[in-house]
């Protein structure tokens, strides 16, 4: 599934997120879950990989993992000592390459983030090469642990992903160039969801209102696209109920009526009652009509949302 849907529709993003990689900024992806941001990053990396010397690659998506992680692949590269770890004695002399990460996990995982930052900063400051730190998820960050990445800024690259731009962190956005990754455009979508069914030689009874339902209900999200086709692809013969019933919670939202049906009837019924009250009989019979014509409104709303 994964190389149907793949990247198609973001070679220009993939592009451009490379130029902002080549030229040592901090670059922040932003967009909503599931619309791409990770497959993006993951994509110019390889492709600026031999502007690249070391990677240092996060996939947790809490900063206290985040920074063990850290820890452990610069002792992978050479780049941090058992020493600064506060490591055994027996462990200073060797090499972070040779040191088993399972003998010093929990130890590491034990120390606080100032700890953790204190023995990586200094490492990062020595270094002849400034490595490229890849976080795909920089969404939860709290304004204390913004402190600690700020440190790490003036020593590598950072490039990272967020789905939400908290403003008790602006300070980490304001050194960052955004990108924005926007949801794909239906004409994208369309030559997706062709490609899969010429792949799978999925029987599909309208190809057509297949299609438009795709494009419709995933909102223009890779990952919604993903979730459609995979699900639907289950199926021995895809009819046309069968694509209605089709739904993904990043599709298209509808307005809810539901507050202005209430206003209106309460109005046409405070109508009727003023009319009665003041033996008004223009304004009562506006209100009976109105109540008809409500009534028969209401009901056409609801059976159109039934099906």
């Amino acid at each position: 599934m994964d190389d149907i849907v793949g990247l198609v529709g973001r070679d220009a993003l993939i592009d451009d997120l490379v130029a902002e990689i080549r030229k040592g900024k901090h670059v922040i992806l932003t967009g909503p879950v599931g619309i791409g941001k990770s497959a993006v990053l993951r994509a110019a990396l390889d492709k600026a990989a031999d502007k690249i010397e070391l990677l240092i690659k996060l996939h947790d998506h809490q900063a206290k993992g985040q920074f063990v992680e850290i820890a452990r692949q610069m002792l992978a590269l050479g780049l941090l000592g058992a020493k600064e770890l506060d490591l055994p004695a027996k462990l200073h002399a060797t090499p972070g390459p040779e040191i088993d990460w399972r003998e010093v996990k929990s130890q590491v995982n034990r120390m606080s983030m100032r700890d953790l930052t204190q023995a990586i900063i200094p490492a990062l400051a020595h270094s002849d090469r400034k490595p490229v730190i890849a976080v795909d998820d920089l969404t939860s960050l709290t304004p204390t642990q913004m402190a600690f990445w700020l440190a790490i800024f003036d020593h590598a690259q950072v490039i990272g992903c967020a789905s939400e731009k908290k403003s008790r962190v602006r300070k980490l956005w304001w050194k960052m160039k955004e990108i924005a990754v926007k949801p794909l455009p239906p004409d994208v979508i369309r030559d997706i969801v062709r490609k899969y069914i010429d792949a799978k030689g999925v029987l599909i009874e309208s190809p057509d209102l297949y299609i438009s339902h795709v494009v419709k209900q995933s909102g223009g999200v890779p990952q919604a696209i993903h979730d459609m086709l995979d699900e639907s692809g289950k199926e021995r013969i895809i009819d046309k109920r069968k694509v209605r019933e089709m739904r993904h919670e990043a599709g298209v939202s509808y307005l809810d009526f539901t507050p202005m049906v209430m206003f209106l009837g309460a109005l046409i019924v405070s109508m009727r009652y003023v009319g009665m009250g003041t033996g008004d009989k223009t304004l009562y019979i506006m209100g009976g009509m109105g109540a008809t014509l409500f009534l028969t409104f209401r009901f056409f709303i609801f059976k159109g949302v039934g099906r």
